[in-house]
This record gives structure tokens, C-alpha cells and sequence, in this order.
């Protein structure tokens, strides 16, 4: 019997130092990927009863969503960012919530480092939409048909350069080769030339369409990106998007401009001030103003070109960053 238990305990004594030492290293974490992101979601709310310094009831509620993931080794590195905002507002006695807020920005990025320091053969590719219908109206009453959508207006633009990326928060990309994509998905937005593509011909008798206008333009150009994101104190992080387009074979002095900025200042755990900036030009857009606020958009006096569009937007509210 001791013969026995002394035959377990050595066999238990082998398996167990046969475990010790074939045990191998856990395998060290992948370092190549970085990510980072905001997800941000703030609600307001303004009650008026007798208030004698005037103003309106109003609702408004915005979100924020902003990540970006990063791989980065060797002579490789690739960069992916996406950016979408979406608001709605209503106020007064307004039975309906308008638009306030709405994009939706993917971009794509992947350099390859050349001899030369802080330098990088680079290939980048970009989606722009909206999310959901935009409208003018008067009052509170919409006018006419949609005058954007999803897809109506997207732009998909590309790029072939060189990348300058001094710091891990700056680059500085040309590309003198480069491609912009316009579509417009609604086909009497695009009968009517909206956003710049070819409209259609009409009977000049009856005014029927006789050739639908064209849903997508292509265009061929150089192009210029310079991306800033870094925190720039303690707990505030700005991120910002510089885009410059021009179209080599129609009107390259006229230059088109994307400029976003997002100011991100985390006040506590799950609460932030947010600030958002947006700036576009686009030549081939006109900006329709009703000036004497009518509801007709071709009398005397009203704005029918391409102007240049801002957006700002101040937010409190619920943030998280992961």
C-alpha cells in the first residue's frame, strides 16, 4: 500500500513539474492599435410662464459620436476616423422638431514612411453625408420638398500625396492627385443641378423633363489635409479638420473648404462642455436666403448662390470617453 502512494506522489510530483516548466510566456500584448473616443449626448429644456422678458418654450436634444483607431508599425501606419452629429430642436408651440445638427464624416488614411524623417507616401479616402432630410420652412410650416438627405448631398474623395507628420497629434498631407465624388440620390434635386451636378434638360414649351439630371459628378484635382488632435490643457482636447479641393479642369481658383472643430473640456467623470465649429465653402452649392421670410425664394432681394456656410454649437452635458 505505501509502494502505491509513494508511486502516486511521485507521479504527481512529475506531472506537476512537467507543468512548471513546459508553462510558456503569456504572449505580449499587440501595442500596434490605438483607439480613442467621445460619445457625447446633451438634453435642454426652457419652460416660460408669464416671463415678462420674453422668449419661447423649447426642446432640444444633441449627440455626439467621435472615434478614431490607429495602427502603427514599422514603416506602416494606417488611420481611421469617424465623426457624426445629430440634433433636433422645437420651440414655441411647434408641434414638429427641426434639424439642427446633422453630419456624417468617415475618413480612411494609410502611409507608408519614406526615407526621408517625418515623411510618408500616403493614400486617403473620405465619406461626407447627413443622416436625415433637411427642409426650409416658414415659420413652423416646412416648404416644399427636401432640399438635402442622406446621400443627397455624399461626397467620396481620395487622395495620392505625401503625408508630413512631425508630432503624433499634426499632419500635413498634399496630394496632387486626387479625386472628389458628388451624389445626389434624389433625382429632382439632381433635375434641378443641386450641389453642383449636371441638371436636366426641360421642353422649354411644357417644362417636362426631357433627360434626367445627373445623380453623381466627377471631379479631378489636388488637394491639401491638415489634421490637428491633442490635448491642449489639462482635460480639454481639441480636434481639428482642415480640407482644401480644387478641380483642375473647371475653376481651380475656386477652392473648396471643409473646417471642422471640436473643443472637448471633461468637467467631472461623465460631463463635458462641448463646442462645435463647421465651416464649409462649396462653389458648386448655391445657399437659397428668403430674405423677406415669404415663403418664395425668387423675389428681389433673396440670396441664390454659393456663400459660405457656418455652424456653431455649444453643448453641456453627458460625455464618455473609451
Amino acid at each position: 500500500m505505501k509502494k502505491i502512494y509513494s508511486v502516486f506522489f511521485l507521479v504527481l510530483l512529475g506531472s506537476a513539474f512537467a507543468q512548471e516548466t513546459n508553462t510558456t510566456p503569456p504572449a505580449a500584448k499587440d501595442t500596434s492599435w490605438k483607439t480613442t473616443g467621445l460619445f457625447g449626448l446633451n438634453f435642454s429644456q426652457t419652460q416660460l410662464t408669464n416671463w415678462s422678458g420674453g422668449g419661447q418654450n423649447n426642446i432640444a436634444i444633441n449627440s455626439i459620436i467621435n472615434y478614431q483607431a490607429i495602427y502603427q508599425k514599422g514603416k506602416h501606419f494606417w488611420e481611421s476616423k469617424l465623426d457624426a452629429q445629430f440634433g433636433l430642436i422645437r420651440t414655441g408651440d411647434a408641434e414638429i422638431f427641426k434639424k439642427n445638427l446633422d453630419q456624417l464624416l468617415f475618413l480612411t488614411k494609410y502611409n507608408l514612411s519614406t526615407n526621408a524623417k517625418h515623411w510618408f507616401y500616403s493614400a486617403q479616402a473620405d465619406y461626407r453625408t447627413q443622416f436625415a432630410p433637411g427642409y426650409v420652412y416658414s415659420g413652423d410650416s416646412i416648404v416644399g420638398r427636401a432640399t438635402s438627405d442622406i446621400n443627397s448631398p455624399g461626397y467620396i474623395q481620395t487622395a495620392l500625396g505625401l503625408d508630413y507628420k512631425p508630432t503624433s497629434y499634426f499632419s500635413f498631407n498634399i496630394a496632387p492627385l486626387a479625386g472628389k465624388i458628388t451624389i445626389v440620390n434624389r433625382q429632382y434635386l439632381a433635375d434641378a443641378g443641386a450641389y453642383g451636378v449636371q441638371k436636366a434638360d426641360l421642353d422649354p414649351s411644357t417644362g417636362a423633363v426631357i433627360k434626367p439630371g445627373q445623380r453623381v459628378r466627377y471631379e479631378f484635382g489636388g488637394r491639401i489635409v491638415v489634421k490637428f488632435k491633442k490635448e491642449i490643457f489639462k482635460n480639454t482636447t481639441l480636434d481639428s479638420y482642415l480640407d482644401l479641393f480644387s478641380n483642375y479642369a473647371n475653376n481651380p481658383q475656386n477652392i473648396d473648404v471643409v473646417f471642422n472643430n471640436l473643443l472637448n473640456i471633461k468637467l467631472s467623470r461623465f460631463f463635458s462642455f462641448t463646442i462645435l465649429s463647421q465651416m464649409l465653402y462649396d462653389n458648386d452649392v448655391a445657399t437659397i436666403i428668403d430674405n423677406n421670410n415669404n415663403g418664395v425664394f425668387d423675389d428681389p432681394g433673396d440670396i441664390n448662390g454659393p456663400r459660405l456656410q457656418m455652424m456653431n454649437t455649444f453643448a453641456f452635458g453627458f460625455s464618455y470617453k473609451f
